[in-house]
């Protein structure tokens, strides 16, 4: 399961309810931040700027859906470069969001002359399916309901489908929006089309924040390289994320061409046709589009017609 960018998202979107999940109830959410430190250009997942009686510190979160014994050596030296960035304390956790994910992983940076241990630096670590879903169904507010398919018994069809109605009765649509989209992504990489569709409406999947991320990150990409090119990320971003959900069984054969399309025009047209089509129909139509619209270029209309004329007047 692809899980990393769907928390990521949640964190810095909805991070003061999710708190408690990382050991730090009753501190206060100044800021998230997503910084790059000078270590080959790594980025590291997300720093929470945290406050509780009159003092400041910095959480930050590495989140890990695969075992990679090389963690704890990278979260030291992001630890280390991180207090040099903030000038602050900052506590690093990892945050394993799969079961196996921490299997045989250090949980600490050691360094031996020999046998001799010389130096040790130790991180947090939380486990989510160590965490039971009723605490996030009990907690009241939005953020942690997203977590719900990775925590204790929260992947069960029952336990999302409360989640959905726990969200649903939340009085503010943004954040339930946010949340909601968290839950249809980690639930897609779960179940198939058939089950999904009867977990969320339809119009919960075209609306979840996916696609408006899509659309963020080319406004924020436009900026910074022209508009021409964020609009076609953004779109590029929201079809593959639709094929994903409506489509799951066709999408490895279709993802590529997504990704190799350059016209936002063209994959504007496929995003409105996704949800209509079956998985063959929509199949052809990505893989046979571009051709079909060559071959009408090279022959149009207008050429033809001239043609007859010059044909009468020769006859003449």
């Amino acid at each position: 399961m692809k899980t990393d960018l769907p928390i990521k998202v949640l964190f810095e979107r909805q991070g003061q309810s999710l708190l408690p999940f990382i050991g730090e109830p009753g501190a206060r959410l100044a800021g998230v931040d997503v910084v790059e430190v000078p270590a080959g250009s790594r980025t590291v997942d997300c720093v929470l700027r945290l406050e509780r009686d009159g003092l400041t510190w910095y959480r930050h979160l590495e989140f890990q859906a695969e075992r990679d014994p090389d963690i704890p050596r990278r979260c030291f030296e992001y630890n280390a470069r991180l207090v040099l960035h903030y000038s602050a304390t900052v506590v690093t956790t990892v945050v394993y969001l799969l079961r196996g994910a921490d299997r045989d992983v250090a949980d600490a940076f050691r360094l031996y002359i020999g046998a001799r241990l010389v130096n040790e630096w130790r991180f947090d670590v939380v486990r989510l399916w160590e965490i039971e879903a009723d605490l996030a169904l009990a907690a009241g507010t939005a953020g942690p309901l997203g977590l719900v398919p990775l925590l204790g018994g929260g992947d069960r069809p029952a336990v999302i489908r409360k989640a959905v109605r726990r969200l649903a009765a939340l009085p503010s649509r943004r954040e339930s929006a946010d949340v909601m989209a968290v839950l249809i992504d980690l639930a897609c990489q779960r179940y198939d089309k058939g089950t999904i569709q009867r977990l969320f409406r339809k119009d919960s999947i075209m609306q979840s924040w996916l696609y408006q991320m899509g659309r963020d990150e080319g406004e924020a990409k436009g900026e910074a390289r022209g508009e021409a090119r964020g609009q076609l990320i953004s779109a590029r971003t929201i079809c593959a994320d639709l094929v994903k959900v409506l489509h799951p069984r066709v999408a490895p054969r279709i993802l590529r061409r997504i990704e190799a399309c350059t016209d936002p025009d063209t994959l504007r047209g496929w995003i409105l046709e996704c949800p209509k089509l079956s998985d063959t129909a929509f199949v052809t139509l990505v893989s046979g589009k571009r051709s079909s619209g060559t071959a009408r270029s090279r022959v149009s209309q207008p050429a033809r017609a001239a043609g007859r004329p010059a044909a009468s007047r020769k006859k003449r």
